[in-house]
């Protein structure tokens, strides 16, 4: 991949957005493509939140509603009802010239008018051709993603992400719009990416899982904690809390690595996969300590 995200980006999968972020996505095929776009919008639908997407201009919005059906129910109902709005950018600046002011502003009233009719919170999905469909001007584009646009963001109203094909952008642009947001999202929905977690000094090996741990996944997972049994710090931190799904037997095998290791272990994780690890035994391991959030 010709590009990557600063350590100060914070990586998710995109079930794990929440109200207030603003996420780089990238995608080099139509699958990866849809699977985010379509997750996103979908699990807006189901939050009830209004979703607002910003599909390729190039696309046409038969195909658009086909993808999403590809990843939930039917979005007929939804999109009668207003709650999910197909919108080309322009509209967000006619009929005045364009600027990504303009276009801000215009994402602004979106936002406001949704508060206004009901709606907790708002969704966008902003596929990023159209800066070449308009003729945008990327400097001041990549201005807006990374200063410009905070304004949006600040009361948790309103969440973002903005997907760019990387066939069209150059590995410095996609540098440079990766680092400008706060948070990036995995390539593709149903992956797991492990990261490790720095604790300067602790005498600490720490490990962040990001994705989903299931069969599908077994392989990474396993290399995963194949890490942790070969460090020799003498506290081990496993961080699952990016984690969108955990299935039972990742939970059982995190148990049998921390009853075999004897060293400290803590994991750190949302409320459900806590839960999980309790009801596995997980009080049975004197050394373990789960934190749940």
């Amino acid at each position: 991949m010709p590009f990557h995200a600063e350590e100060h980006v914070r990586i998710v999968p995109v079930e794990r957005l929440r109200p207030g972020d603003h996420a780089f996505a990238s995608y080099a095929d139509e699958a990866s493509r849809w699977s985010t776009i379509g997750s996103f919008a979908q699990t807006g639908i189901t939050r009830g939140e209004r979703v607002l997407l910003f599909a390729d201009p190039a696309v046409p919005e038969t195909t658009v509603l086909e993808h999403l059906e590809a990843y939930g129910p039917p979005v007929g109902e939804p999109l009668e009802s207003g709650q999910l709005k197909l919108l080309t950018m322009d509209r967000m600046w006619r009929p005045r010239e364009i600027s990504v002011e303009r276009q801000m502003a215009g994402l602004r009233r979106e936002v406001e008018a949704a508060l206004r009719e009901g709606y907790p919170t708002v969704r966008s999905a902003i596929d990023m051709a159209w800066v070449a469909s308009y003729g945008a001007d990327i400097e001041r584009v990549l201005w807006r993603e990374s200063k410009g646009c905070h304004y949006l963001f600040t009361d948790a109203h309103y969440t973002e992400i903005c997907t760019y094909d990387e066939t069209r952008f150059s590995g410095d642009v996609l540098d440079r719009a990766a680092a400008g947001h706060p948070t990036a999202l995995l390539k593709r929905p149903g992956t797991l990416l492990a990261l490790p977690l720095v604790e300067p000094g602790s005498g600490t090996y720490g490990l962040r899982l990001v994705g989903e741990a299931d069969l599908s996944t077994r392989e990474p997972f396993n290399d995963a904690l194949r890490g942790i049994a070969g460090s020799e710090e003498p506290r081990v931190v496993l961080d699952l809390t990016e984690l969108a799904f955990l299935d039972v037997h990742c939970a059982r095998a995190v148990l049998r690595l921390a009853a075999e290791d004897g060293r400290r272990v803590v994991i750190r994780c949302d409320g459900i996969h806590a839960h999980t690890f309790l009801l596995l035994g997980a009080l049975d391991i004197p050394q373990l300590t789960v934190e749940g959030e």
